[in-house]
């Protein structure tokens, strides 16, 4: 069993209803929202927040169609507090850059299909930036989704560079199943520092999947990660659920994990 580090509190129940960390700092959030999540994560002894910075329908720090041209003023400002707030109450922040798959047509499209010379400059703008405030950085949101393992690893080296000493990994669904066992589907980064997995099911569906059958699949991405920390960060929305805590208890016992969502 390994230091159980990371406890992400991805999922949570704000209001009535499943509400995810992504959008924490997004302008659909609010202080309210924020102030709610941190009493969560104190009631649930959860350590780290998984916010993200850019998706294609919901989220840019710059005006629609503006990426990298003209920053959205109010969207700058509110990050930045919520960044700032979620840090002073001692949660671990871990900063996603970008939100995967592109959604054509959507309100900030092109952003995810914009020329790679425009991320590297998003790198090498916002990364420092924040640098001070958060503590890992994420390149992806299920990487997996129309991301080469190149693009990962290089845009991994660009925030390397930019942010000396800063730790950097990735969150991606990398094991399918076949003949009634699991294969990784993409390799984990060479030059990751943690590696954060999505397991195969769809989070709705977390409680149809056996705890035996969910430890099986991290066992395999542990076997091939060269090394690499795993933290499973998406596993099943219904957190509180028995079959949830079940599953995290297990999978925080395999040698090589070092966090599971939720509350075991």
């Amino acid at each position: 069993m390994s230091e159980n580090i990371i406890r992400p509190a991805l999922f949570w129940n704000y209001n009535g209803k499943v509400e995810a960390s992504w959008g924490l700092c997004w302008p659909s959030s609010s202080v309210a929202k924020i102030n709610a999540y941190i009493a969560w994560c104190k009631k649930y002894d959860l350590n780290t927040v998984m916010i993200t910075l850019n998706n294609d329908g919901l989220m840019s720090l710059f005006k629609p169609q503006k990426y990298m041209q003209v920053w959205d003023d109010a969207s700058v400002d509110f990050a930045g507090k919520c960044i700032l707030r979620l840090k002073a109450a001692g949660l671990i922040v871990a900063a996603v850059l970008w939100d995967n798959p592109a959604i054509p047509g959507a309100k900030y499209d092109p952003l995810w299909r914009c020329p790679d010379s425009l991320h590297d400059a998003f790198i090498d703008l916002v990364c420092p930036a924040i640098n001070d405030y958060v503590d890992l950085f994420v390149v992806d949101c299920e990487g997996n989704r129309g991301r080469s393992e190149a693009w990962v690893e290089k845009r991994m080296a660009r925030i390397k560079a930019a942010c000396p000493g800063k730790l950097c990994g990735s969150h991606e669904q990398n094991v399918g199943w076949k003949n009634g066992k699991p294969y990784m589907t993409r390799r984990v980064s060479n030059n990751a520092d943690f590696w954060i997995l999505e397991t195969s099911n769809h989070p709705d569906n977390g409680d149809n999947v056996s705890v035996a059958t969910m430890v099986q699949e991290v066992e395999c991405l542990v076997a091939n990660a060269h090394g690499v920390p795993v933290i499973v960060g998406e596993h099943n929305t219904n957190i509180l659920g028995t079959r949830s805590r079940e599953q995290a208890r297990a999978i925080i016992k395999i040698d090589g994990v070092y966090g599971c969502d939720g509350p075991g």
